[in-house]
């Protein structure tokens, strides 16, 4: 087959794509989620599932001006209060943690397609004044295979019971998050890059990042699993205070939970924490009451992984299907929906 016939047939495939797309999406709002964008010269090193490459990035936002009515976060709670309504297949665009990269990189390419998006911080890791994120430290050293899960267990002290037979990630961040931070720091010492450029934000550049026309919300405190912490009111609370003291008035009461994980409970927490608008990482379509969001509002994660090819340009017709066929879903009548699968929320 040649260039011009794969070319076509794309072609058709998109068309059709975004025929359904048009007719099944026109109330629905879709939230979709990134973490880091870095120039193709710095990927090496950083977590391929998290990072898309400032040519990828602009590449979907294209996409997403082709195809949708990109909203930001004020736009969606103002709906979601009550005061306006959202444009049928609306998008909106959300970075989790507060990477440093967003401003760096992220922000300019938005600025330039004259869109916005919103970042929900860790507010500890921003706050930290080393350089590096101990969470992306430990995590690159098992993702790089420089340390095993038992060595990483064994390096911060504890009862000396042996790691869990299936220890996951989110148990050694558990453990490592349980630590006072100086001995946290001498435990990851071996695997730390002392020439590595900042990992997060610091409180000047998450202003500077609002400065650039980006909202921030929170991302939590310590950035573990809420489910798997004893005082997550308190670690939601911390969070909004360190924020907003910080923004001066511009943090928006919008949050996401962490990895990830929520249940109906921390969904309580959150709003009696005085957040308005939640974000979980349930892969769905948010279908829209009469232009309404809910509450609680599900994100489709975006990795390179399943839209571009093996060089790294986007596959216009692998993202129309990895966005437009996904289910719909009205999660404020839900209850957690926190163990869906990729393959369930295909229709």
């Amino acid at each position: 087959m040649g260039v011009r016939d794969a070319a076509k047939i794309c072609g058709d495939r998109i068309g059709l794509l975004d025929a359904v797309h048009r007719l099944k999406n026109r109330q629905t709002l879709t939230v979709v989620m990134f973490h880091r964008v870095l120039p193709a010269a710095r990927l090496a090193g950083a977590d391929p599932a998290y990072t898309v490459s400032t040519e990828l990035f602009g590449q979907c936002l294209a996409f997403f001006r082709r195809h949708y009515v990109v909203v930001d976060v004020d736009a969606v709670m103002a709906a979601q209060g009550g005061g306006g309504v959202l444009p049928g297949r609306s998008l909106l665009i959300t970075f989790d943690d507060g990477w440093d990269d967003n401003l760096e990189y992220a922000a300019p390419i938005l600025a330039a397609e004259a869109m916005s998006a919103v970042t929900f911080a860790s507010s500890d890791a921003i706050f930290d004044e080393r350089p590096y994120w101990w969470q992306e430290v430990l995590l690159a050293a098992m993702r790089d295979q420089r340390a095993s899960v038992t060595q990483l267990w064994n390096a911060v002290e504890g009862d000396g019971a042996p790691p869990p037979a299936d220890c996951a990630a989110l148990d050694l961040l558990v453990r490592y998050g349980a630590v006072a931070p100086g001995c946290r720091h001498q435990a990851l010492l071996p695997w730390i890059d002392q020439e590595s450029p900042r990992h997060m934000l610091t409180p000047g550049r998450l202003r500077d990042l609002v400065a650039a026309g980006m909202q921030v919300g929170s991302h939590g405190a310590a950035h573990l699993p809420l489910t798997m912490m004893a005082e997550p009111l308190e670690d939601l609370e911390r969070s909004w205070r360190a924020l907003e003291g910080s923004l001066a008035g511009a943090f928006r009461p919008a949050m996401s939970f962490p990895h990830g994980r929520y249940s109906p409970a921390l969904i309580s927490a959150a709003f009696s924490a005085g957040f308005k608008v939640l974000f979980t990482s349930d892969g769905v379509l948010n279908l829209l009451n009469a232009g309404r969001p809910a509450a609680v509002l599900g994100r489709v994660e975006i990795a390179a992984q399943h839209i571009a090819d093996n060089h790294g340009r986007l596959q216009r017709h692998r993202l129309a299907t990895w966005l437009f066929l996904r289910q719909r879903r009205h999660l404020g009548r839900l209850r957690s929906l926190s163990n869906l699968q990729e393959s369930d929320v295909h229709e």
